[in-house]
């Protein structure tokens, strides 16, 4: 099960129509009762025939105010309005600067006047609105003014009738009553207020009542109306209409007029004053700027001014911030505890269901110890409860059965003295991986000892219930987009031979609101689904009443196999206690039967964190870091890094195949056209004599150019020059572009006899796209060099993508040695000025830079959803493909890479460009003569007749120039494909459609090469580059997408993909697209590896405990 948090709120003006939504989402009004309801009560009435089950109230702070038990409309809707729906108190007192804080009042009224209504000093109002004590005291100043002006004209013989100056305050909400004038003027205006103008913002003034004894008060509803008004926003037209363009407005009375606070302004203005040139050059790109400024200048003293135009502008460009009314934590479950507790009897139903409720609530409570965090004067402070109504649901969008929970966390967090912050939800976010490991090591505990089931490892991650296939977990898995509806249309249009960029009638139709359809009208449907996959009512009731298996753990044996290689570090080298509790629940323990497979641990959420911490306390695990989240490794990755480390520090300067001055003379001379760089990088290479070196090599500047005549040095000078690359594409790719002879690191790795070592003394090994190689494969490698005496040069780019298993320690040899690392800086691909800019920006991590050259150059996009997306992509390739260039389209998302190759081999069919029939395969796909194909895994046992070497290697892309398909039995059709640089090699159906590794592993090993993976075409050059990334993406990813092309790297960016698939509620609006793929990007940074931790960069190097060789 997994914890997702979303934010809840809105635009500042419109939260009391989220909180309205987030009610009706989770509390459908009632309906109409059925005419013929079922009798009983029976399995089938899980959904009340009103509508979802009600809510519980959960959290301590919610007991603490009353709210126990079933959540009632009026109470749900108060708290998440921010208001204790007992007393109608504010549930977050304003914090303000430690300035500030001793004038702030605690927000609740002052005092109630005499007819009744509640009024506020200044302090009380300054909570409310969250400005300081001086700020309304000006908004009292003007308020004044502006009914002693209105009052003057009443009385006035002057007045002209029909003058439309209007009332000195905005027209009240109808629901609100009106606001007479103050009970007493003053005697005289005060010093420097704005009497001439009867025409102020709403929100930028109070007016006040004041009493016999001068003092000045707020009455509600005119604190309500002002508030109101600043929720609203300004309109620049106010502003403008209120003087001269040019008139110089302080930063106060700029504050006063927009409804923010100087001290915000102030730092606008510092902000564009300091980073002028940035923001002009992306304006001038026509980008927005990241983050908001104001265009401002200090005057005389010192002081800030702004003119009223430039004020203006800033209230146009400006995205208000929205409100937060709270945080959606949904709890979302495995598909098969959804198929077994919905299709199950009474019964199971409870059980599962009660199960998965359990580890829900055990969760949230242990959440509220460690997330329940508020902020006192900028620092975090844990609260002593929340509030949190919890719901739950039983289907998908889709109307398949998916119990999930909707804990809804109000935006306040009580404080030991009583006060109310709002929730700090960094702690939140940051412990929601734990509480995820947490709710299902309970909810299995449950569910194992009441039912009896037993676990299966799941298709990608985690367990499933054994006994529910795979099959019925996709038929109960269909996720129901409105981009699907589109795309059909689309490809209707592209069949009728439409250009796929003008094809603009097909919109995007707005989602349904979600059908809260009775459960007992869906379970016919559901059981004849599952059926149909071989899961009838006999099959499903075999998966319960197991004979129970009491877990008996080994705790030595299963803490070392954690902290062994296939363990909690085989995707990466550092981990932290959240991560640890996720893989220990996951983590697969021997049963006691060996004919029983292994389960996972079923100890419930209080053992696992007690065997947890006993695993970071052991003698496996290494602490790396004391903070309050630390980060620790295992002793066996730290000592794989510690001898890539060591081993590579004691191979520099030890004379190995050291190449002569005329060797690598007449190297360079056949070489002529290499640049300084590169010249220096054979040099550097061949005449230092180190053991092993590294090279960095940046996209497009000429790598495996540079190592071809470091191949020629060596090989002139009587050494045997090897390559190796991680993808059998890039091992191709390096043979044919040097020459030598190349295999990649996996055929290497399982070379392990003692006596037939592909390596010698005699021979440089040199592995291409290092940044790709796993620190594991790292050191088996060198181990092998240093066992034969041979030396290993490894280049490639650190600011690409690194390994899929743990790695990064390539990253650290070329900062920790960047003296004997050569670096090609020079992109010689990138023929476009803006993009090679851009890819100098980016990878330097100036990402707003690197998004205005690209605009500047016409290559960024943002688009407004995926269906723009996909036409306007897809238009870019076929254009580009009719003009003969060579044009992949690259997306991270597999949905997305599979419909764009489909529409794509759509595209060539209708045009003619295709031959023959098609032959289908899984996943929607068809395979016909001329269609281009790349190969998706490695097959030795598949190659050219006569040459074994020539065989189907991962990446390897190539044209299908016969399909061979049997009429009599479809399991015996053939591709045959004829691979770029290797030859023609028939494919067969058990190959190029889905099947199983002899591992057991899903894969496909055909696809169509029209869109690949960012991955996939890392190292590979193209004519064009069309690319796609959302808020997802890293660094890495970005940057090899805009480096393929030598034209053009055109970077489509669109909004992220909703996880939940429209399960959460309203949420906080999105920042822009390129604003959030921007902020993603900044945020991300290189693999970080155990042993740059363990030897920080200032500290003193000490000599290794252990002994390597060289």
């Amino acid at each position: 099960m997994k914890f997702t948090v979303t934010p809840l709120g809105g635009g500042r003006g419109d939260a009391a129509r989220v909180v309205d939504a987030i009610v009706r989402y989770l509390q459908p009004p009632p309906k109409a009762a059925p005419s013929n309801p079922s009798p009983g009560g029976g399995p089938e009435r899980y959904y009340a025939d009103h509508g979802e089950e009600p809510g519980r109230w959960l959290g301590r702070a919610a007991s603490g105010a009353g709210l126990t038990g079933v959540v009632q409309r009026p109470d749900f809707a108060a708290v998440l309005a921010g208001r204790d729906p007992r007393t109608d108190e504010r549930l977050i007192t304003a914090q303000g600067s430690a300035g500030r804080r001793p004038t702030l009042g605690a927000g609740a009224h002052t005092k109630v006047g005499a007819d009744g209504e509640q009024l506020y000093d200044v302090a009380d109002a300054a909570a409310v609105l969250g400005l300081s004590h001086r700020e309304v005291e000006r908004m009292l100043d003007v308020g004044t003014a502006l009914a002693l002006g209105h009052l003057s004209q009443a009385v006035s013989p002057q007045s002209p009738a029909g003058d439309d100056a209007g009332p000195p305050v905005a027209s009240p909400e109808p629901d609100r009553p009106p606001v007479g004038p103050p009970a007493r003027p003053p005697v005289r205006p005060p010093a420097g207020a704005v009497t001439r103008q009867f025409s102020q913002p709403g929100g930028s003034y109070l007016v006040p009542l004041i009493e016999d004894d001068g003092s000045r008060w707020v009455r509600a509803s005119e604190l309500a109306r002002c508030s109101h008004a600043r929720d609203a926003g300004v309109d620049p037209g106010e502003i403008r209409s209120l003087g001269a363009p040019d008139d110089q407005l302080s930063l106060a009375e700029a504050a006063r007029l927009t409804g923010l606070t100087k001290q915000y302004l102030r730092g606008l203005a510092r902000y564009h004053d300091e980073h002028r040139d940035e923001i002009e050059r992306s304006l001038a790109a026509g980008r927005h700027p990241r983050r908001a400024f104001l265009v401002a200048h200090r005057g005389t003293k010192g002081r800030w001014l702004v003119t009223r135009e430039h004020l203006a502008e800033f209230v146009e460009r400006r995205r208000p911030p929205a409100v937060r009314v709270g945080y959606d934590l949904t709890l979302t479950t495995e598909k098969s505890l959804g198929v077994l507790a919905l299709l199950g009897d009474a019964t199971t139903r409870t059980a599962v269901l009660g199960s998965i409720q359990a580890g829900n609530d055990w969760a949230l409570g242990w959440l509220e110890d460690h997330a329940a965090v508020g902020r006192v004067e900028g620092r975090p402070v844990n609260g002593e409860g929340w509030m949190v109504a919890s719901f739950r649901h039983l289907t998908s969008r889709a109307l398949d059965p998916f119990p999930h929970h909707h804990n809804v966390i109000a935006n306040t967090v009580r404080l030991a003295d009583g006060t109310n912050r709002a929730l700090d939800a960094r702690a939140l976010y940051r412990h929601a991986q734990a509480a995820s490991a947490l709710a299902t090591a309970e909810m299995r505990r449950r569910l194992t000892d009441e039912l009896g089931v037993r676990w299966r490892p799941g298709r990608k991650s985690g367990w499933e219930i054994d006994g529910i296939d795979n099959e019925v977990v996709g038929e109960f898995s269909k996720r129901r987009n409105e981009i699907d509806d589109a795309l059909r249309e689309l490809e209707e249009e592209i069949g009728r031979g439409a250009h796929p960029g003008e094809v603009e009638h097909i919109v995007l139709r707005t989602r349904p609101a979600k059908n809260h359809t009775p459960a007992d009208a869906l379970i016919a449907s559901w059981r004849e689904r599952a059926a149909r996959h071989g899961l009838t009512p006999d099959a499903l009731a075999a998966v319960t009443g197991h004979e129970p298996q009491g877990q008996e753990v080994d705790e030595a044996a299963l803490f070392a196999s954690l902290a062994g290689a296939e363990g909690i570090c085989s995707g990466g080298s550092v981990f932290s206690r959240s991560e640890a509790l996720a893989a220990l629940a996951n983590h697969p323990v021997p049963a006691a039967d060996d004919d029983q497979h292994p389960q996972p641990l079923l100890c419930g959420a209080a053992r696992l964190i007690e065997l947890t911490d006993r695993f970071l306390a052991s003698e496996h695990v290494v602490a790396l870091t004391d903070a309050d989240e630390p980060l620790y490794t295992t002793v066996e990755m730290l000592g794989v890094q510690d001898r890539i480390a060591a081993r590579f520090t004691k191979g520099l300067h030890r004379g190995a195949h050291l190449v002569a001055d005329a060797h690598v003379e007449a190297a360079l001379e056949q070489h002529s056209h290499l640049s300084g760089e590169q010249r220096r990088l054979v040099t550097e290479w061949c005449q230092r004599g180190h053991r092993f070196q590294a090279a960095i090599g940046r996209a497009g500047a000429g790598k495996t150019t540079t190592v071809a005549a470091c191949a020629d040095a060596w090989t002139a000078a009587g050494y045997r020059v090897l390559g190796a690359a991680v993808k059998g594409e890039a091992t191709r790719t390096l043979a044919a572009a040097t020459g030598i002879e190349c295999e990649t690191v996996a055929w290497y790795l399982v070379q392990t006899d003692p006596q037939s070592l592909p390596l010698d003394s005699r021979t440089i090994l040199v592995v291409d796209e290092a940044s790709t190689l796993s620190d594991r494969d790292l050191d088996t490698l060198m181990d092998m060099a240093a066992t034969t005496g041979a030396s290993l040069r490894l280049i490639g780019d650190p600011a690409q993508h690194g390994a899929i298993a743990a790695g990064g320690m390539f990253r650290v040899l070329c900062e920790r040695h960047e003296r004997d690392t050569p670096e090609l800086t020079t992109t010689h691909r990138l023929q476009d000025p803006h993009d090679r800019a851009a890819a100098q920006a980016l990878r330097e991590g100036r990402i707003d830079e690197a998004f205005d050259e690209l605009a500047a150059a016409g290559h960024l996009h943002v688009v407004a959803d995926d269906l723009a997306m996909y036409r306007e992509v897809l238009g870019r390739w076929w254009d580009a493909h009719r003009d003969g260039l060579d044009h992949p389209m690259v997306d991270r998302r597999n949905s997305t890479r599979r419909q764009l190759n489909r529409l794509a081999h759509l595209l060539r069919r209708v045009n003619g460009e295709l031959d023959g029939e098609d032959i289908a395969a899984s996943g929607d796909r068809a395979f016909a003569v001329g269609d281009r194909v790349t190969a998706r895994a490695p097959n030795r046992d598949l190659h050219v007749a006569g040459d074994r070497k020539a065989y189907v290697r991962n990446g390897a892309l190539g044209t299908i120039v016969a399909v061979s398909p049997d009429r009599r039995d479809r399991a015996n059709d053939s591709l045959t494909v004829d691979f770029d640089g290797i030859g023609r090699i028939d494919i067969p159906r058990s190959f190029f459609d889905h099947h199983r590794t002899p591992a057991g592993r899903p894969e496909v090993g055909i696809d169509h090469a029209y869109a690949l993976t960012s991955y996939a075409v890392q190292g590979s050059t193209r004519d064009i580059s069309t690319s796609r990334v959302d808020a997802t993406a890293t660094r890495a990813e970005t940057y090899v997408d805009i480096t393929r092309g030598r034209h053009a790297n055109h970077l489509y960016v669109t909004a992220a993909v909703d996880p939940l698939d429209g399960e959460a509620l309203p949420r906080v609006p999105a920042a822009p697209a390129d604003l959030a793929v921007a902020e993603r990007l900044h945020r991300s940074t290189g693999e970080l590896t155990a042993w740059e931790l363990a030897h920080p960069a200032d500290q003193a190097q000490t000599e290794p405990e252990q002994a390597v060789g060289i």
